[in-house]
């Protein structure tokens, strides 16, 4: 590894991969790269195909640290992140096993509810080997594993769940897929739609209220932001359209409430063994909140709500991806 000198790195940033979200990889990468460059640092950005095309990368070791701005798939998985762990290659952000449990919901979900994090009721349906075969798996804990087919499983989501629900890949992100359903005449189409390309499928009770998100950065708390959509809910296309949502930061909600909900964002960061920022999403229902998902590789776009929040507290977009890598060096290099 080359050696850095005392105010500029030589970095590699990631960006694209094969995952639904990678026209957003690619809009994070390039504005990644934008920022680094502008703050004077050496950036290399390379678009891949999928992960594998990084075993090809011989040269990662002569520069300082690898940003990974790839968003769904095998990129924020924990794949990329082992990968990069068995080539000895620094990288920023969380590490193979962070990464793994977080792109789970359900697993995610297992690991709030345990902590005493509030977190709405779920079925986690899979498929086996033929995937033919759903078998849902209460999160509740109301009936365990079980086969069901179509009907079956609609009536346990009734039951357990209630409607409205929510169903979602269990693994992805940026609300790609993510349906609500209103009543159990829609919930037939909705589970196809939903299913159609994806192994897992999460069908969670609907959490009524206001949109929040908490950045963690660095451990450190960032204000929380509340993300007001002049229409629909927070869906792929109000992330990434310009205009289509209000942010407020930092988001109006009172002591001891705003303490609470931060405080287990943290709580989230430190279960997790996270590393350099996530982002962790909550909704909020008059005094009742409750954790929906943990992103260890936040958006880095022109709409995205980590920046918008670091900049609350006077950290500009450049220092924050600049802290970023020299943490992860500072790191890497008390490791070795």
């Amino acid at each position: 590894m080359s050696r850095a000198k005392a105010d500029t790195l030589r970095i590699v940033v990631l960006m694209g991969g094969d995952s639904t979200e990678r026209e957003v990889s690619l809009e994070s990468g390039r504005a990644v790269a934008e920022a680094l460059t502008a703050a004077g640092h050496e950036v290399d950005l390379r678009i891949i195909g999928s992960v594998a095309d990084v075993m090809a990368m011989t040269d990662l070791g002569d520069w300082d640290v690898v940003f990974p701005a790839l968003h769904g798939g095998e990129g924020e998985d924990g794949h990329l992140q082992a990968l990069l762990d068995l080539m000895n290659i620094p990288y920023a952000l969380s590490g193979q096993w962070a990464s793994a449990v977080a792109m789970d919901k359900s697993a995610t979900k297992r690991m709030l509810r345990g902590a005493g994090i509030p977190t709405p009721d779920w079925l986690l349906v899979s498929w086996d080997g033929e995937g033919t075969r759903p078998v849902a798996s209460g999160g509740a804990g109301a009936e365990g594993d079980e086969v069901l087919d179509l009907n079956r499983l609609r009536v346990r989501a009734k039951r357990e769940l209630g409607f409205p629900l929510v169903i979602k890949p269990n693994r992805g992100g940026s609300s790609v897929g993510v349906r609500i359903v209103e009543n159990a005449k829609a919930f037939d189409e909705a589970f196809g739609d939903v299913s159609r390309d994806v192994s897992s499928v999460l069908i969670e009770a609907y959490a009524p209220g206001r949109e929040l998100t908490a950045a963690i950065f660095m451990g450190r708390r960032l204000p929380l932001v509340e993300i007001v959509p002049r229409q629909g809910f927070y869906d792929f296309d109000n992330k990434y359209t310009d205009d289509a949502c209000d942010y407020i930061c930092p988001a109006p909600v009172h002591s001891p409430l705003y303490e609470q909900i931060s405080g287990d964002a943290r709580r989230v960061y430190d279960l997790l063994g996270c590393r350099g920022v996530v982002r962790v999403d909550f909704r909020l229902d008059e005094t009742t909140y409750t954790c929906l998902e943990v992103n260890t590789i936040p958006g880095m776009t022109g709409n995205s709500l980590v920046p918008k929040s670091a900049a609350e507290v006077g950290i500009g977009f450049t220092d924050l991806l600049t802290d970023l890598c020299f943490d992860t060096l500072r790191r890497t290099r008390s490791l070795r």
